[in-house]
């Protein structure tokens, strides 16, 4: 399998997806309502705040936006996403806010901006050619697209939560350790869900 094929994979997974479970937290695949809008509190407490620029990187249908709005925070938002029909449903939910259809490691047109923040929920899980080196391409241009930091969350592969599974798990451990030669200012999580970790880098050490 290639890269090509996971991501013409992930497009028929989440566009069949949307098609069965329609503009519902099921048409990402999580678990529960409770679990995605827990991902993205813990995603956004890197630091996010009004004035902040965001682009979320695998966007869904958008409800990262839809999180930053009822959490009451003012950040100027961009949403990426390979699915088209995710795209075009994202836009009709919230059409106040920015979308565009593609990949962050492919030629896009206009080019990426840079913003403050560049976040990532669950987009990993999926790949299976040479997960872990696509997992480093995409952090490392997440770190080129940002000015304050990112912040992105994977599978776990600590816990008795992470058996019987084919999804793609990698050990926190070894990808904190990667990240530490993109940024020294990184921060591991995992006390939140047994199953899943999220990584912050930032481009400065924290001010206390």
């Amino acid at each position: 399998m290639t890269t090509q094929d996971d991501d013409r994979n992930t497009v028929d997974v989440f566009s069949s997806s949307l098609r069965e479970h329609g503009q519902s937290f099921r048409a990402l695949n999580w678990g529960s309502e409770e679990g995605q809008a827990n991902r993205f509190r813990i995603l956004c407490e890197i630091g996010i705040g009004d004035g902040d620029s965001v682009l979320d990187v695998g966007c869904g249908l958008g409800d990262l936006y839809g999180h930053l709005q009822r959490s009451g925070i003012g950040a100027s938002y961009t949403g990426l996403d390979i699915t088209p029909d995710m795209i075009s449903t994202a836009r009709q939910r919230f059409p106040d806010a920015a979308f565009r259809e593609g990949s962050l490691l492919g030629t896009a047109e206009p080019p990426l901006a840079q913003v403050d923040y560049v976040l990532a929920s669950g987009i990993f899980y999926l790949r299976r050619a040479r997960p872990f080196e696509h997992l480093q391409s995409s952090v490392r241009r997440m770190f080129d697209l940002c000015h304050k930091g990112v912040a992105f969350n994977c599978l776990s592969s600590w816990g008795d939560a992470a058996g019987g599974s084919d999804e793609y798990r990698e050990d926190p451990a070894q990808c904190l350790e990667f990240c530490r030669t993109v940024s020294p200012w990184a921060v591991l999580r995992h006390d939140y869900h047994p199953g899943d970790f999220t990584i912050y880098l930032r481009r400065e050490a924290m001010r206390l």
